[in-house]
């Protein structure tokens, strides 16, 4: 029998009392010997709802699964707990902590096992045996973070039975339309995460790994071993949806240890709760390629936070702080800019000069030559132009990470018709876009320009390219990049009028008119 168990076997639903001191995952003992001579089952299909102060789930006694998950810190657009587990990919395709072995009898008859089944506040037992098969399950739900420990035993005509088990049927925040680009297999190699996407897995990948889940934008579901790497298997299912096309799932299977309770983490990919779990867990959070930029921005932002309490003022005050560090390369920029605009001029008639010589003729490495030489005699850096910009960019990729990855901006309003920062505005003519690209143009106007007529034309496209791009970009990032235009407006008008030719030509009249009143 189950250790610690009731001879009572009558579920009797009741709510979770608060926590009073934290309960542990490890404090799940190894289940007990089975019984494979008698004949153990449920005699109807029933629900155990196990809650706690963050989360609800709630265990089938159907093949001992888990069905439902739901998170209490994090609700959808009405304010409900956001479910985890897809409801319609369960009933077709199988639910989550099924056991597999290998043998397609043994294992639907597992799925289809209707087992007794006992809670006893945070900690759900369950036993089945039929025709020689035995089997046990132990879920120790932990009420103080997002994990719970899971132990089985399986025989077979008295004989230990090797077995998995299975994460299926979907997984991730189903208050939203899913992104299969965002679903991935999570598995650890040497201390170091990695990521199979869901669009990519063809067929199935065998690992040997110390930790292997399954994760969306925001949230995640890892098995933990207790001790060594354990064999896992990654692959996918299909099921036809509602409107009969193929929908995809990822399928992940871990093999169960001998000793101890398999651990497992389903929750939000929050570092503090990560930590508290298993502390590499935190590596899970990856910002890709620019996390050495997105990280500093986080911890700015969440700093900025505390203050201002909305992350929309947040986003354009720390856009503000961006510029005005910024400005220097945006002013050297500029004036760069008008550099190669005052010597237009000697650059066309350079060009004009050598323009009827074929491009392998070795003559025009002599144009080269003299616009180098007029670059050099008038102080201009050709690259002067572009490279501020080009370290401007990180930032703008930093950013963009950020916001991707991090879920303390998931749900986050910002003012009337913003109602989640990291998501796309949902108007079927969006604000902030059309914003940011009027502010684009209002800076294409300002700033001057080193390109002939026919480029500046083709300039005024962008506009309308990051209008449709950004249609389908997080409202945050928009509102970033809109804040940066208008800052970028009054810098430029700043610009303009103290370090324009025009600006020049004022103070030099000024000079003169006060030398010729001090004569």
């Amino acid at each position: 029998m189950i250790p610690d168990g009731k001879t009572d076997y009558s579920c009797i639903s009741v709510q979770a009392p608060a926590a009073t001191a934290k309960t542990s995952v490890e404090s799940a003992k190894p289940i007990g010997p089975p019984h494979p001579d008698q004949t153990i089952r449920a005699e109807k299909a029933e629900d155990l709802v196990v809650d706690t102060p963050l989360y609800t789930a709630t265990v089938s006694n159907i093949g001992g699964v888990l069905k439902s998950y739901r998170l209490k810190a994090y609700s959808d657009a009405e304010g409900h707990p956001i479910e985890l587990i897809e409801q319609n990919a369960g009933n077709k395709l199988g639910w989550p902590l099924t056991l597999i072995t290998g043998d397609p009898t043994l294992d639907e008859a597992l799925a289809k096992a209707s087992f007794l089944a006992q809670r006893e506040r945070n900690r759900v037992s369950m036993e089945f045996a039929s025709n020689g098969v035995s089997a046990q399950k132990l879920l120790q739900f932990d009420p103080q973070n997002y994990e719970f420990s899971f132990a089985t035993t399986l025989t077979k005509d008295g004989k230990s039975v090797s077995h998995a088990v299975v994460w299926q049927g979907g997984f991730g925040d189903q208050s939203i339309t899913p992104d299969p680009a965002k679903r991935n297999a999570v598995y650890e190699v040497e201390g170091t995460f990695k990521r199979t996407s869901l669009r990519s897995i063809k067929e199935t990948q065998d690992f040997t790994v110390a930790s292997a889940g399954v994760e969306d934008q925001y949230f995640l579901a890892m098995f933990l071993s207790p001790e060594s790497p354990i064999p896992v298997k990654i692959g996918k299912q299909e099921f036809t949806g509602a409107d009969g096309k193929a929908v995809a799932e990822l399928h992940l299977s871990a093999r169960m240890p001998d000793s101890k309770p398999l651990r497992v983490y389903v929750g939000p990919k929050d570092r503090q709760w990560l930590s508290t779990a298993e502390p590499r867990l935190v590596s899970v959070i990856s910002y890709g390629w620019f996390e050495f930029i997105a990280r500093p921005l986080l911890f700015c932002l969440l700093f900025i936070h505390s203050y201002a309490g909305n992350f929309g003022w947040s986003i354009i005050l720390l856009t503000l702080a961006i510029n005005f560090l910024l400005f220097p390369l945006r002013l050297k920029q500029q004036v760069s800019m008008q550099q190669m605009q005052k010597i237009q001029p000697q650059m066309k008639t350079l060009q004009d000069k050598y323009k009827k010589l074929k491009s392998t003729d070795p003559k025009r490495a002599q144009l080269q030559t003299e616009m180098m030489q007029l670059y050099k005699e008038h102080g201009v850096n050709p690259m002067g132009g572009c490279f501020p910009l080009l370290l401007q960019m990180p930032v703008f990729f930093g950013l963009y990470s950020m916001l991707s990855v991090s879920i303390e901006l998931r749900g986050a309003p910002w003012i009337l018709w913003i109602k989640d920062l990291s998501q796309p505005e949902h108007l079927f003519l969006p604000i902030l876009p059309v914003l940011m690209a009027v502010s684009m143009i209002i800076q294409q106007k300002m700033t001057p320009t080193t390109v002939d007529p026919a480029q500046a034309k083709m300039m005024m496209i962008m506009p309308v390219m990051f209008l449709f791009m950004f249609l389908w970009v997080q409202s945050g990032l928009t509102l970033y990049w809109l804040t940066s235009n208008m800052v970028g407006i009054g810098q430029q008008f700043f610009i303009n009028k103290y370090w324009s030719p025009r600006a020049d030509k004022k103070l030099r009249d000024r000079s003169k008119s006060k030398e010729a009143r001090d004569k």
